[in-house]
């Protein structure tokens, strides 16, 4: 697999993961303004989002570096 393959996989993954951080953004912001309590799900959601980001964040980092590794490659 070609770097720019690659990249373009990474880039998918994040951006799915993205629209999945967005759900649950808004989950538990209309569990907030519903003022439902279920305060174990809501912390399950937190949680949730927390790891969401650190993935995502971890797949910017990655496609950063295989940029870089492009640019240094020559590769188109």
């Amino acid at each position: 697999m070609r770097f720019s393959e690659e990249r373009r996989h990474i880039h998918e993954l994040a951006n799915h993961l993205t629209i999945i951080q967005g759900a649950v953004k808004k989950v538990l912001r209309n569990l907030d303004e519903k003022k439902l309590g279920l305060p174990e799900e809501k912390e399950r959601l937190t949680k949730a989002d927390d790891y969401l980001k650190k993935s995502i964040d971890s797949l910017r980092e990655l496609r950063a570096s295989i940029h870089q590794k492009i640019e240094e490659s020559g590769e188109p």
